[in-house]
């Protein structure tokens, strides 16, 4: 009788994998905290758009009660397609989607996107978007800290061999509004600083640019409303755009300290470039920032066979 090597060796189980960011399991409220966040800078970024660019670009944001949409024919771009909120300060339902769909297929986009959490309302919402041809494309993961404060010492020194004027960070000014606007579109490749300029010297933006050697090479925003901090219009997106995550794991520091300074008591931003075990730079970048994981974003959207 013969017996296989493999059945005579020891089994041994697959090592446990440790999450390289603390993750908490956050209440129904806190995620309504988190997501009204950043509704609350879409509201406000919209506002500031010059009426004569939004109505080239066909670039709108519309609301009905709690529920906050984005339209725009020209740009076909999620962000700007988009469904913000749904089921997140009520339970949706199914009429809601339908409208939401005729709506947008009014306006020319074909492609409109839906974001939900594992808390949204009701808990079939996904099941609906499915029903109708949509399909689950990707994510973000949600991140959030409070206001505790960071250590006094950098958290991301720079490389003690390169000069200490090497790298960076400026707060946009009015003057070098439309170097940090260019360097948007440039990454994007959109035609949107006649607005992002606009937002530059409004009240609770910030903008930052890392610059190397004179040059902008990353650049991140913070809105501030009411004690609550999103952090966006990153360029470009480590793990998406850039292979390197320390130029904005610097900004980040620079966002979360002059935000607690401001009175802040709320941050949330995004990792977009999710992993299935959690780890990896962005992850361990955030975690040393302080910030812990809600949840995992989900988008759906048609798949690009079906705009036609």
């Amino acid at each position: 009788m013969s017996t296989a090597l493999s059945e005579l060796e020891p089994v041994t189980p697959p090592a446990t994998h440790l999450p390289e960011i603390a993750i908490e399991e956050v209440s129904r409220e806190t995620s309504r905290a988190i997501e009204r966040a950043e509704v609350a800078a879409w509201l406000d970024l919209y506002k500031a758009a010059p009426a004569d660019f939004a109505a080239r670009q066909g670039l709108s944001i519309a609301s009905e009660g709690d529920l906050i949409w984005t339209t725009c024919r020209t740009i076909p771009f999620i962000h700007f397609n988009c469904v913000k909120n749904i089921g997140v300060d009520g339970p949706a339902t199914e009429d809601q989607v339908d409208v939401l769909l005729a709506r947008y297929r009014d306006a020319g986009v074909m492609r409109p996107w839906f974001y939900t959490n594992p808390h949204a309302e009701p808990t079939r919402l996904r099941c609906w978007l499915e029903a109708r041809g949509l399909q689950h494309q990707g994510g973000w993961e949600r991140i959030y800290r409070d206001a505790t404060p960071l250590p006094d010492e950098p958290l991301f020194p720079g490389d003690p061999l390169i000069p200490v004027d090497d790298l960076v960070i400026e707060e946009v000014t009015p003057r070098t509004a439309s170097e940090w606007a260019s360097f948007i579109d440039a990454n994007y490749r959109l035609p949107t600083t006649p607005w992002l300029t606009a937002l530059v010297g409004r009240k609770g933006w910030r903008h930052y640019m890392l610059k190397r050697r004179g040059a902008v090479v990353a650049v991140r925003s913070l809105f501030i409303s009411e004690g609550a901090a999103w952090s966006g219009i990153d360029a470009p997106v480590p793990g998406i755009m850039a292979p390197s995550f320390d130029l904005d794991a610097m900004l980040g520091e620079r966002l979360v300290r002059d935000g607690i300074a401001a009175g802040a008591k709320l941050f949330v931003a995004d990792i977009e470039a999710p992993r299935p075990d959690r780890d990896g730079p962005a992850y361990r970048n955030y975690d040393r920032l302080g910030f812990k994981l809600a949840y995992l974003r989900n988008h759906y959207s048609y798949l690009p066979a079906h705009s036609s």
